[in-house]
């Protein structure tokens, strides 16, 4: 009864593990091979650039012994299957063997021939420059000499602008008829500037108020005073704020035309230091004036008295 029991108990020990195997893919040596090589050859970049196809059809049939050792095939079936897998993908290695040798001796072969074009155009270089070289010794003492004379046509041209320029801005001064004095240069601006009584430039005095901007800002050291003035008409208050105004006036305008403010001085005197007497018409409107004096130099210019 023992021994019929220890019977039993084997032969379901057995019968377990027989299930259990049963239900376990059929893997053969040769199957594992052809894993190894067909992984080998997808993994390989030559292959799957010159041999895409190839490699593809190996893949293909170890998919087909995978599927047959799925199926608990014989594996004789799966040896065969897993052979041609492992042969195709063979193949594509040596395929992409062979192109990737070639294209190295192609790839040598150009690099003999460039090699050879670079010599050629060495020595040919070579030839041109020592060619060259016997040119530009030439050309050297031709070239020295054409520096020198543009270097003095640049020098004569330059000073030919600067003597211009300063012929127009001379010629500018003179158009507002400018003069000379121990204060500096003066230019005055006649009632014309302004209607009666009133401290606003009129439009048509832009022009002499440009000029005057465009002479300043070419002599940027030079320093500048604005004096107003009135004729004897009014009192002596309103007369001296009115030339202040004025005064004022010609100093913001030629702000507006770009003239440093720091540059500007202004001063009114109302009637005082007239240039006429205020008897008649003609001798007040000349006292009714802007004198703008220039200085020599950078320093302010002298006030009055």
């Amino acid at each position: 009864m023992k021994k019929t029991l220890a019977q039993l108990s084997t032969l379901a020990a057995a019968a377990a593990l027989f299930a259990g195997c049963a239900s376990a893919p059929t893997v053969t040596p040769g199957l594992q091979q052809a894993r190894s090589t067909v992984r080998s050859a997808e993994a390989d970049p030559a292959v799957l650039k010159y041999a895409s196809l190839d490699v593809k059809k190996a893949g293909d049939s170890l998919k087909r012994a995978e599927e047959l050792s799925a199926n608990r095939e014989s594996p004789a079936d799966i040896d065969s299957a897993a052979y041609i897998a492992s042969t195709q993908a063979r193949t594509a290695m040596a395929l992409a063997k062979a192109a990737t040798e070639e294209e190295a001796i192609k790839a040598a072969e150009a690099d003999r021939e460039r090699a050879r074009a670079d010599a050629n155009a060495r020595r040919a270089n070579v030839a041109q420059a020592q060619a060259a070289n016997a040119q530009i010794a030439a050309a050297n003492a031709s070239a020295d000499a054409n520096a020198a004379r543009q270097q003095a046509a640049t020098a004569q041209a330059d000073a030919a602008a600067a003597q211009a320029q300063a012929a127009a801005l001379q010629q500018e001064l003179a158009e507002l008829q400018a003069k000379q004095t121990d204060r500096g240069m003066l230019v005055t601006l006649g009632d014309v500037l302004f209607e009666f009584g009133r401290a606003e430039i009129k439009p048509t005095a832009q022009n002499a108020i440009g000029k005057l901007a465009n002479y300043l800002k070419q002599h940027p050291d030079r320093r500048v005073l604005i004096e107003g003035f009135t004729d004897s008409v009014g009192s002596d208050q309103a007369n001296l704020t009115l030339s202040q105004r004025r005064s004022q006036a010609v100093a913001d305008a030629l702000r507006a035309q770009g003239v440093d403010p720091a540059r500007v001085d202004t001063r009114g005197y109302g009637e005082a230091y007239p240039v006429a007497s205020n008897a008649s018409t003609a001798d007040r409107a000349l006292n009714r004036r802007v004198e703008v004096y220039i200085s020599n130099d950078n320093q302010p210019v002298r006030a009055r008295g």
